[in-house]
């Protein structure tokens, strides 16, 4: 029997090589996107954790924001000022709408926040002037002496600090949060929202001080999300954050010593609470 033979090698040798190389190929496909999965599995466990249900596409997230606007002086014209690099400064006609530049930033760090865990639909944002109490969905709160604020401290379940015009207060004891000179304070809620129909939604509350509180809150928020989706995970927490005036608001840091997160005693706490 004559041997068929290709270049010098039998044909039962090209077979199997060809073979060999398909099924190398299909098993480092497989082992390639075995990696990705892994990866994609890693990064986005933890901001999924701790957003939970928020992370959701099918489930509307509410983001409330200040809004605030400029009367007109004449039809047409504000006292809005621009200044415009090698222009100079003159004013801005037809724009009376405003949001706050620092809630504007923290607004930004929380869509942020959202994308990480993959969240890119049913994000609504909502000005508090046009806010008649609305609380039926997941609900993320930006600033944190507003009267938005306000009735998020007392409707919200499992709030572990609560905030006035003068100081940061433990909702659990009323304990006063120390603060030094030359820093900013700002605090990061995540609490239970009741009053969605259905389950339970998940309440966001990012707030502090002038304008770098609240920015260290929603800075510090976007950069340990994953730290803090493996701390905390499902559960409510609340943290206290802090940055230097003059260093800014990448010299954040977190005051470990005042983590609050829910427990069971915390869950007994609040039905007493509520009774």
């Amino acid at each position: 029997m004559i041997e068929m033979q290709i270049l010098g090698l039998s044909y039962d040798l090209w077979i199997g090589a060809i073979l060999g190389t398909i099924i190398s190929s299909i098993f480092l496909g497989i082992i390639g996107s075995a990696r990705k999965a892994y990866l994609y599995w890693v990064t986005s466990r933890p901001p999924m954790l701790i957003l939970g249900d928020v992370a959701n596409n099918d489930e509307q997230c509410l983001i409330f924001i200040r809004h605030l606007f400029i009367q007109d002086v004449t039809p047409g014209t504000t006292p809005l000022l621009e200044n415009v690099p090698r222009v100079g400064i003159g004013r801005v006609p037809n724009v009376r709408d405003l949001w706050p530049d620092v809630d504007a930033t923290a607004l930004a760090d929380s869509l942020n926040v959202l994308g990480q865990a993959g969240k890119k639909r049913n994000i609504r944002i909502t000005r508090m002037s046009e806010d008649n109490g609305e609380w039926n969905g997941h609900i993320i709160v930006i600033g944190g002496q507003s009267q938005k604020s306000l009735d998020f401290y007392e409707l919200m379940e499992q709030v572990f600090y609560r905030m006035d015009n003068m100081n940061i207060h433990d909702a659990r004891t009323n304990e006063i949060i120390p603060r030094e000179e030359g820093f900013g304070y700002g605090i990061v809620l995540k609490a239970r929202n009741p009053r969605r129909t259905g389950k339970p939604g998940v309440a966001f509350l990012i707030g502090g001080y002038g304008t770098l509180g609240t920015e260290a809150a929603s800075y510090y928020l976007r950069e340990h999300l994953n730290e803090l989706g493996k701390e905390f995970r499902r559960r409510c927490f609340g943290i206290v954050v802090r940055a230097s005036i003059s260093a800014g608001v990448q010299s954040v840091e977190r005051l470990r010593e005042y983590d609050r997160v829910e427990t069971d005693r915390a869950k007994i706490w609040e039905i007493f609470r509520r009774s």
